[in-house]
C-alpha cells in the first residue's frame, strides 16, 4: 500500500488528505462486554451509538454514553467496556490519513494487538488528529461530544462500504471520510465558540467584523465590544479562529468586493472607494495577493460560462 502515514504527533494539510478506510464495522456489544487493552497500528475512531460503559486511552478514564466519539493513533493503549444494563452499540472505524486505493481485493489492514494487563505503566504517547493549519485547522482531541444524525449516517455508510472490497467503495469511503472530517471540523469549531464567556465574545466579535466590512478598520471595536484591552481580545481571537481579526475583516471585505466586481458595473476604483480602502493601489494588490486575480481579471472571469 503506497504512501506513507505520518506518525501520531504529526500534522498532514488538507493538501496532503489522502483518506483510505482499513476496517469499519458496526458492533452491538453483549452485556460487560470488553475488548483491549489493545493498540490498534493505524488510527481509530469509535463513535458511541447507542448505550453507555467506560473507555480508558493509556490510563484516563472516560463515562461513554450515546454521542461520544473516541480517537486513537498508533501505539496507542486503550481498553473499553460495555454496560451491564444498557451495552454499547459502537462504530469503529480505522483508517489512514494518506494512502492509495488498491486496484481489487481489501486495503491492507493488520488487527489490533492486545497488551499485557500492566499497560498503564506504558509510555504516554501524544494522542490527536490534527489537519491543515489556521484558520482551517481541525484538532480532534481523544474525547470529544458530537451528537446528532449526520455523523450516524455517515458511519453507517463508511460502514457497510466497508463489506465490498471493489475500488468504487474504498472511492465511496474516501469521499465519505472527507466529508466526516469536515462535519468534525464544524463541530470542534462551534464547540471553541460555546464552551466558554470568551468562546461567545469572540463569536460576537467576528458576526460585528462582518457586519462592519465595509468601514475602515477601527482596533477600538475590540476594546468596545468587549471591554478588554487590544492586544488581548485580538490574542482571543486568534486563539479561537486561527487569524488575527484584521486578517479576518479584510477577508470579508474582500468578499464583498467580489460580490460588486461580479453584481455591478462599478468601476474598480469605486469599488475600492465604496469599501473604504486607503488607495486603489493598495486594494488592487490586496486583490491580487488574496485571489490570484486582479480586480478586471476577475470581474471578467466571474461573468463567463
Amino acid at each position: 500500500m503506497g504512501g506513507k502515514e505520518p506518525t501520531i504527533d504529526d500534522e498532514i494539510g488538507w493538501e496532503r488528505l489522502n483518506p483510505v478506510v482499513s476496517y469499519a464495522n458496526r458492533l452491538e456489544c453483549p452485556p460487560g462486554y470488553a475488548f483491549g487493552p489493545r493498540i490498534v497500528h493505524d488510527r481509530q475512531f469509535i463513535w458511541v451509538a447507542e448505550g453507555s460503559g467506560k473507555a480508558n486511552i493509556q490510563g484516563r478514564e472516560y463515562e461513554a454514553t450515546g454521542g461520544d466519539l473516541f480517537h486513537y493513533g498508533p501505539g496507542i493503549v486503550h481498553r473499553f467496556e460495555a454496560d451491564s444494563a444498557r451495552p454499547f452499540v459502537l462504530y469503529g472505524l480505522h483508517f489512514q490519513l494518506h494512502g492509495d486505493i488498491p486496484a481489487a481485493g481489501a486495503v491492507a489492514y493488520r488487527p489490533p494487538a492486545e497488551k499485557a494487563p500492566d499497560w498503564p505503566e506504558a509510555d504516554v504517547l501524544p494522542n490527536r488528529l490534527t489537519i491543515g493549519q489556521p484558520p482551517n485547522v481541525l484538532s480532534v482531541p481523544e474525547h470529544i461530544r458530537c451528537l446528532g444524525r449526520e455523523l450516524e449516517t455517515l458511519f453507517h455508510a463508511i460502514a457497510h462500504n466497508f463489506q465490498h472490497v471493489d475500488p468504487m467503495h474504498h472511492t465511496f469511503n474516501r469521499g465519505l471520510m472527507v466529508q466526516l472530517l469536515m462535519e468534525l471540523r464544524a463541530i470542534v469549531r462551534r464547540q471553541s465558540e460555546i464552551g466558554s464567556e470568551n468562546g461567545l465574545r469572540m463569536r460576537d466579535v467576528r458576526g460585528r467584523l462582518k457586519a462592519n466590512a465595509a468601514m475602515p478598520y477601527e482596533r477600538e471595536w475590540l476594546r468596545e465590544w468587549t471591554h478588554y484591552h487590544e492586544n488581548h481580545a485580538s490574542a482571543l481571537f486568534r486563539l479561537q479562529y486561527g487569524q488575527s481579526p484584521h486578517d479576518y475583516f479584510m477577508s470579508c471585505k474582500l468578499g464583498l468586493a467580489k460580490k460588486m466586481l461580479i453584481a455591478s458595473e462599478l468601476a474598480v476604483g469605486e469599488i475600492s472607494e465604496a469599501l473604504a480602502f486607503s488607495s486603489l493601489h493598495y486594494f488592487s494588490r490586496l486583490f491580487k495577493q488574496r485571489t490570484g486575480y486582479s480586480p478586471l481579471a476577475y470581474r471578467r472571469n466571474g461573468r463567463q460560462i
